[in-house]
């Protein structure tokens, strides 16, 4: 397992974590392997829980998704402390929930400009 998660009393990075049964066991958000196929071929894989649009306003974690495609493509040796994960272009994502979806959206109306 690479990151465990705490299920939060709120929606937001500072509210604290649950009491109780919902966070013992805490859950895996993020975590790694290697599968070695027929061929024999070995591959990194990297699985993730987490990943809302909301989620990508954390520069934490786009970083770890970058720096998790660099380990993935076995690219150790340009993972940063510190890169660059700011967005290309505008980014405003739509908190999710009930009653929040835009309709008649398409993927050309995200199109960088």
């Amino acid at each position: 397992m690479l990151v465990y998660g705490q299920v939060l009393a709120g929606m937001k990075p500072g509210d604290k974590p649950v009491e109780g049964p919902k966070n013992n066991p805490m859950m895996p958000l993020i975590w790694v392997r290697n599968h070695t196929g027929e061929s024999g071929k070995t591959s990194r894989i990297i699985c993730s829980t987490i990943g809302a649009a909301v989620d990508l306003e954390s520069e934490g974690l786009r970083r770890l998704y970058v720096n998790a495609i660099y380990w993935g493509l076995g690219m150790e040796d340009k993972i940063l402390p510190k890169a660059n994960v700011d967005y290309v272009g505008e980014y405003h994502p739509a908190f999710f929930g009930f009653g929040k979806f835009r309709r008649g959206l398409k993927p050309s109306d995200f199109e960088l400009k």
